[in-house]
């Protein structure tokens, strides 16, 4: 079950900064970075490996690890908190 986790922490890591470093128009670069995001887990179904428990584990280490990369080094998810942040207070408004 490690080499799930390993291969989620991977997927997760190379999406990430496959976003900080290039810049597509954001159709194509969403599709490319949700690809490389799934790739474990396409790679999973064909290989008739794909069950609830190897998914959770690659997830469980895809998501941190991209979710940080996001937040620490490309620093997008700062910009997008305080916009929804924003967005809040000004509904919230009488």
């Amino acid at each position: 079950m490690i080499r799930y986790l390993l291969a989620g922490i991977g997927a997760g890591a190379a999406s990430a900064f496959y976003l900080a470093y290039n810049y597509h128009p954001i159709l194509l670069h969403g599709a490319v970075h949700a690809a490389i995001f799934s790739s474990g887990l396409i790679a999973m179904y064909f290989g008739k490996k794909l069950a609830a428990k190897t998914a959770g584990y690659y997830l469980a280490g895809a998501l941190p690890v991209h979710l940080a990369i996001h937040y620490f080094v490309v620093r997008d998810l700062p910009q997008l908190f305080s916009r929804v942040s924003h967005v809040l207070n000004f509904w919230s408004l009488p």
